[in-house]
């Protein structure tokens, strides 16, 4: 079977936006590995610090997928000056952002750790590292804001091949910084931190550089004007946007601390669990942004019938490869969990966990590429709205009821965001069905 030009479309631009994430993922890892080198603590200290980091992002992302939605439009309207203000206008909010937060992180250190229950010994670990990765949150920011400009052109190859680079700097840097070169003296848990923030910076850098040679985002001293109008405008459209990411992250704060009451084992295992369903994950987020900037970039041109075709086959591709891949996963569980553990009730724990996921994929498709693609259509409320409903009403209450006070457990939990995820493909397609699907920004 032919496909149409619209699904070659979408998977030139997914594939690279996929690989680009498997590699921001793998500055995870290879911080995990040096790092878990140093000790319980040291390993500790940086799971603290994630909780509050791994939140920042989502906000960051929620900025990013603002601009993306801007920056789509505005090029496939073939309007240059509209770009660039976008794009300066991204950053500049992304800038702001990441200086609050900064600013707060730093101010608030120690009540921060608390919050998170660290112990006197733990705070000592993670005070400087916490201090130095929270502190320098505008790096990533700016980092995250102009990988999306990329994207919004159709360009997720740039990118991608900037994240390799970036792999390959954190690596050399994490570990002159974390144990020393010859007569360079090792920093440790303070030199992963740097590590981690001067491949961010380097990124940014490369980026940045590379935009300049693009016409559409090349930025010059008059182009970095504040437009009130657009300030608005790209404001207003992204606090839904941050609160439907920070109502998800909340929601999962809430239910991972009724799993952790679970037991060891259980825990345990919705964590390998959940390292594993991140290979599927990630191939949605990378249809989901192939929707935002196809559909955008339709708008832009005034080609309002390709809108459709573009979301039928992100969501196509989506659901397949997706599911595809979990089940994969589900059916070499025995094996594949043998690396995490030789625990065998773990080991068989997963498989089923593995199971109910794969039947989930097609509608945990549809939350990803159509929470894109309602957004790039100029709505960013419904999302919100559909995410707070589907979370908290469903999700959290469903693992609290069934998982924790009926006693069900690790199945529940999964059948229970398996539950949402179906609630909220629904909601879309009735909004698909019921309500204007493109409107304008303003």
């Amino acid at each position: 079977m032919k496909l149409p030009f619209q699904a070659k479309r979408v998977f030139q631009i997914a594939a690279p936006a996929i690989g680009e994430s498997y590699l921001q993922s793998l500055l995870g890892v290879i911080d995990s590995f040096f790092i878990a080198r140093l000790g319980l603590l040291a390993i500790n200290a940086v799971g603290i610090t994630n909780i509050y980091s791994m939140t920042y992002i989502g906000v960051f992302t929620a900025i990013s997928a603002t601009l993306s939605v801007f920056l789509s439009r505005s090029f496939g309207a073939k309007n240059t000056d509209q770009s660039k203000s976008v794009l300066f206008h991204g950053l500049l909010i992304a800038t702001i952002i990441g200086l609050l937060f900064s600013v707060l992180s730093v101010l608030f250190s120690n009540f921060l750790l608390n919050l998170a229950g660290a112990d006197d010994a733990l705070k000592k670990t993670a005070f400087l590292y916490f201090n130095v990765v929270l502190g320098l949150t505008p790096f990533i920011a700016l980092f995250t804001a102009q990988s999306a400009a990329f994207r919004a052109i159709g360009d997720t190859r740039t990118p991608f091949r900037v994240g390799v680079e970036m792999n390959i700097v954190h690596v050399i840097f994490d570990y002159i910084l974390i144990f020393g070169l010859g007569p360079i003296k090792g920093f440790g848990l303070a030199g992963a931190a740097v590590a981690m923030i001067l491949a961010r910076v380097y990124a940014f850098l490369r980026l940045f550089l590379k935009s300049q040679q693009i016409p559409s985002i090349a930025l010059s001293v008059k182009d970095l004007k504040i437009v009130r109008t657009l300030t608005g405008s790209m404001t207003k459209f992204a606090i839904p946007a941050v609160l439907e990411r920070l109502s998800m992250r909340l929601g999962q704060v809430v239910y991972f601390g009724l799993i952790v009451r679970m037991g060891t084992e259980t825990y345990a295992t919705h964590n390998i669990a959940g390292t594993l369903t991140t290979f599927s994950y990630t191939i949605g987020g990378g249809f989901a942004i192939a929707a935002t900037t196809l559909i955008g970039q339709s708008i832009g041109e005034d080609n309002i019938k390709e809108v459709k075709e573009y979301r039928k086959w992100s969501y196509l591709q989506s659901a397949f490869f997706m599911t595809v891949v979990t089940a994969l996963l589900a059916l070499f569980s025995p094996w594949i969990g043998r690396l995490f553990t030789d625990n065998s009730t773990v080991i068989s724990l997963l498989t089923v966990i593995l199971l109910i996921d794969t039947i989930a994929q097609p509608f945990l498709a549809s939350v990803l590429v159509d929470t894109s693609a309602v957004q790039a259509g100029g709505n960013s409320s419904f999302p919100m709205i559909v995410t707070m409903i589907g979370i908290w009403g469903v999700r959290t209450l469903g693992v609290y009821f069934f998982a924790w006070k009926l006693g069900f457990g690790l199945p529940a939990v999964w059948i229970s965001i398996a539950a949402d995820n179906a609630l909220r493909a629904i909601l879309f397609s009735w909004y698909r069905r019921k309500k204007v699907v493109v409107r304008g920004l303003s």
